[in-house]
C-alpha cells in the first residue's frame, strides 16, 4: 500500500509544480475561479464530487461514492453425507432424515437455504484530471479510490433460521451417537438413565453423514460443506483491497448550449483492487466428542474451522452461486463506468 502512496504522491509533484508557477506569490488574481459540484450515478455506485481547477491542464477531484442496497436472493440446497448421489436420492435420504430429526427434537429442517446478496462497496475518492489535448472537452484521469475492503456480503435469509439450528442440532447429535458407540458411552441421559448408541442406532447416522450445504469440491476432490457458525448463521463476504489506484478518461461539455452553469461528463476507466477478490464463508464451528478417563460419559471439545475463499479453494461451485464466482474470478480489476452531471459555482 505504502508504495501505491508514493507513487501517487510522485505523480502529483509535477502538477503542484506548475501550479506553483502559474499561482506564485506574484500573481494577484485568485486562485480558485469556480468549483465544480457533481452528482455521479455508475457502477462505483451513486456518489457526489467536488472539483477545484488548478489551470487550464489540471482539476483535483474528490468526493464519496457507495452502492444502492439492494438484494438478490441465492438458494442453496442441503445436502447429508459426502457421497456424490443422483438429486432423487439425495432427495429421499434427506427426508428419512428429516423425519428422524424432527421425531427427536420436535424440528424440521428444510431442504434449502436462502442466502441474500448485497452489496456494500463504499468509497472515498481522490483523483486528478488531466486535459492534455486541444479540445480541452476530453480528459484524462489517475488517482485512487479508498473503501472498507468488505465489497459485498451475503446471509441467510432470517426465516431459515430455524433450519440452520436444527443443522446443527443434528450434526452435534451425529457427532454423539458416533462417540457413544465407538466408545461405549452414554449420548444422551433420560432422567437418570444414561443410554448409550446401539449398532442400528449408530448404523442408521453413519448413513447419513454430516448435514450441511454442499459448495463443490475442495482441490484435494473431497466435498466441501458449508455448516452453520457459532451463531448457527451462514454468511460469505466478497474482498478487496482498501486502496484501489484508478486510471481512466473520459469525455464532457455544457449541458446546454448558452449555459456556461451546467456540465455533463462520461468517464470510463478501472479500478485496481489487488486482482481476483476473495470470497469468505463463515467460520465453521465443529462440535465432537470423545470419552473421559473412565469411560462414563461424553468430552465435548469445540473447534472453530476458519472459513474458505469459495474463488480459491473451492472448485466446481454449483448453481446460481457458482455463476458468481466465474464472475468475479474473471475481474482481476473492477471496470468504471460512470456518468457526472455538474453544477459550476462561480468564485466572487
Amino acid at each position: 500500500m505504502r508504495k501505491y502512496v508514493i507513487a501517487l504522491a510522485a505523480a502529483l509533484l509535477p502538477t503542484m509544480g506548475m501550479f506553483a508557477q502559474v499561482n506564485g506569490a506574484g500573481n494577484t488574481d485568485k486562485w480558485i475561479k469556480n468549483v465544480d459540484a457533481s452528482v455521479t450515478l455508475g457502477t462505483t455506485g451513486v456518489g457526489v464530487d467536488v472539483a477545484v481547477p488548478i489551470n487550464e491542464i489540471f482539476q483535483v477531484r474528490t468526493g464519496f461514492s457507495f452502492t444502492p442496497r439492494v438484494h438478490a436472493t441465492m438458494n442453496f440446497a442441503v445436502q447429508v453425507g459426502d457421497e456424490k448421489e443422483s438429486e432423487q436420492v439425495q432427495a429421499e435420504k434427506f427426508n428419512r432424515l428429516a423425519d428422524m430429526l424432527e421425531e427427536y427434537t420436535g424440528t424440521r429442517v428444510g431442504n434449502s437455504i436462502d442466502m441474500v446478496g448485497t452489496p456494500t462497496m463504499n468509497n472515498f475518492k481522490l483523483l486528478v484530471d488531466v486535459h492534455p489535448f486541444r479540445n480541452k472537452n476530453w480528459h484524462v484521469t489517475t488517482g485512487f479510490y479508498w473503501g472498507p475492503s468488505k465489497i459485498a456480503k451475503a446471509e441467510n435469509a432470517v426465516y431459515d433460521g430455524t433450519s440452520l439450528v436444527a443443522v446443527s442440532m443434528y450434526n452435534n447429535l451425529y457427532e454423539r451417537v458416533k462417540n457413544s458407540y465407538e466408545n461405549f458411552v452414554p449420548y444422551i441421559s433420560v432422567g437418570d438413565q444414561p443410554l448409550v448408541a446401539d449398532k442400528e442406532l449408530y448404523d442408521k447416522f453413519m448413513s447419513y453423514g454430516r448435514m450441511g450445504v454442499t459448495l463443490g469440491e475442495r482441490k484435494d476432490g473431497t466435498p466441501f460443506r458449508l455448516e452453520p457458525d457459532a451463531n448457527n448463521n451462514v454468511s460469505a463476504t466478497i474482498k478487496v483491497n482498501n486502496f484501489k489506484p484508478y486510471l481512466g478518461f473520459g469525455y464532457g461539455g455544457k449541458l446546454f448550449k448558452n449555459s456556461d452553469d451546467y456540465y455533463v461528463s462520461f468517464d470510463a476507466g478501472v479500478l485496481f483492487w489487488g486482482g481476483t477478490p476473495k470470497i469468505m464463508t463463515n467460520d465453521i464451528q465443529k462440535v465432537t466428542f470423545t470419552a473421559n478417563e473412565d469411560y462414563t460419559e461424553a468430552v465435548k471439545h469445540v473447534t472453530i474451522e476458519p472459513g474458505v475463499d469459495l474463488a480459491k479453494d473451492v472448485k466446481n461451485v454449483p448453481g446460481k452461486v457458482g455463476d458468481y464466482v466465474k464472475l468475479l474470478k474473471s475481474f482481476k480489476v473492477y471496470p468504471v463506468v460512470e456518468l457526472r452531471l455538474t453544477r459550476r459555482i462561480w468564485v466572487k
